[in-house]
């Protein structure tokens, strides 16, 4: 890559026409845009200033070519690639659809830049190329059934908990494990939540939940009693987190996702074989996950419930709500046909 694009991707990063503000997207554009730039200068000679659109379209056939130890012509020009021995994607060869849609958002992020800046030529090779078409695969979300059992299996006080809290409040994992017993009151029924985006939100509290989460703060003050460590955590709003472990330490995100699982097992839900995998009991884990719980909550809400959509979007603070329809909360058939056989003037 020339340094003229490598200060421009710099740029454009400070700057943020785009108003992406997020940093984590911000840096995975400024990674695509490094790819791009070495990908135009080593396969083609040309720089951002020069590029056409048929290069951001052989660009993006690139991205889904075939990598690893034969890849495909289209990777093999490719320095970046090279230098990287020709990676894939998670599912397979090439990148996926909703990966390669990525990185053509920071190619027009970066054409953005040039429309703005009046010392940059109006030049836009991403006008008019197609975005990828990404299919939804609808992930494993349970019945409720399935809740239910998960719910009713016997465990710790801490799994127990956090099964009813992951769906009665459907939060995202990151905000459980930073929760702390200041951020809840349990006389109001509240709960504070600073979430995705550092977003603040408040949850009312489910009364089953309110019930377990008084069961849950009385065992954990007799378990501090005998244990130092907790007792210590305890004692400072600051490190009081609901989800401790014995040592006084924030239970990790990963754990919670580990502990769903195991309960999960426990449960006989969604139950599949996982013959040398670390932290699985038995040979065996689950579909299940916290982001399950979280879709079951929607599916549940808007078809057995009839929450309304709006609201179920609200409640899963989603920005957008076609990702709470197309991911979350997908609508029943019967629901539609129903619809229109049963309206009333």
């Amino acid at each position: 890559m020339n340094a003229p694009d490598h200060e421009l991707i710099r740029e454009a990063v400070a700057v943020d026409h785009g108003e992406i503000e997020n940093e984590k997207t911000l840096d995975r554009y400024a990674d695509h845009l490094d790819h791009f730039a070495v990908y135009l200068s080593s396969a083609h000679q040309r720089s951002f200033y020069t590029a056409q659109r048929k290069h951001v379209l052989m660009f993006m056939k690139h991205l889904a070519a075939r990598g690893g130890s034969t890849p495909d012509e289209r990777r093999v020009a490719c320095e970046w690639c090279q230098q990287r021995g020709y990676p894939d994607g998670r599912k397979g060869p090439g990148w996926s659809a909703s990966y390669r849609k990525s990185y053509l958002s920071a190619i027009r992020f970066l054409y953005k830049h040039f429309a703005y800046e009046v010392d940059l030529p109006d030049h836009d090779p991403s006008a008019y190329v197609t975005s990828p078409k990404v299919a939804i695969e609808r992930a494993f979300t349970p019945s409720k059934a399935e809740v239910k059992r998960f719910l009713a299996v016997e465990g710790r006080p801490r799994d127990r908990l956090l099964g009813h809290w992951m769906f009665y409040a459907p939060s995202r994992r990151e905000t459980f494990a930073n929760a702390k017993w200041n951020d809840i009151d349990l006389e109001d029924r509240t709960w504070r939540v600073v979430g995705k985006g550092g977003k603040v939100d408040e949850f009312d509290l489910h009364p089953l939940l309110v019930r377990e989460l008084r069961l849950y703060r009385r065992w954990q003050l007799r378990e501090a009693v005998r244990n130092e460590a907790l007792r210590y955590a305890l004692s400072d709003p600051e490190s009081a987190f609901v989800l401790l472990t014995r040592t006084g330490k924030r239970v990790h995100p990963n754990t919670i996702g580990k502990m769903v699982k195991w309960r999960a097992v426990r449960a006989g839900v969604a139950v599949m074989d996982a013959p040398g995998t670390r932290d699985v009991p038995g040979g065996q884990t689950s579909k299940l996950s916290p982001h399950a719980l979280r879709r079951a909550w929607a599916h549940i809400a808007l078809n057995d419930e009839g929450v309304p959509i709006d609201v179920v979007s609200e409640v899963l603070n989603h920005a957008d709500i076609s990702t709470t329809r197309r991911h979350y909360a997908p609508t029943k058939p019967e629901r539609a046909r129903n619809a229109i056989t049963e309206m009333k003037l």
